[in-house]
């Protein structure tokens, strides 16, 4: 029976160092959307439909497009963490061996 549990720190960094492509590529996709949004401008109309419509969904919309520039900083930030995770349970291993491997002599 176990009754902790274990972490394998190695295969913690490894899914860590999978962060930084992801945040690149979430970077580019923001680029890519704003910069196609900011071409096309206000897609609502000027009609009264698409101004009624505008008036309940543009702040939304722009909302979502502002919240997602920072998707790619949390997303690199996640992978900072886990590594620096992975980095001090590998070290507290490694000091509890040497721990251990001292009582022994």
């Amino acid at each position: 029976m176990h009754d902790g549990y274990d972490v394998d720190a190695e295969r913690l960094a490894g899914q860590a160092s999978q962060f930084e492509p992801l945040s690149t590529r979430v970077a580019a996709i923001h680029r890519s959307l704003s910069d196609a949004l900011s071409a096309d401008g206000a897609c609502w109309g000027t009609d009264a439909v698409g101004q009624s419509f505008s008036s309940v969904h543009a702040q939304p919309a722009d909302d979502v497009v502002a919240r997602l520039s920072s998707l790619s900083e949390r997303l690199g930030s996640v992978g900072t963490r886990f590594s620096d995770t992975a980095t001090t349970y590998g070290a507290g291993e490694g000091a509890a061996l040497d721990h251990l491997k001292s009582a022994e002599q």
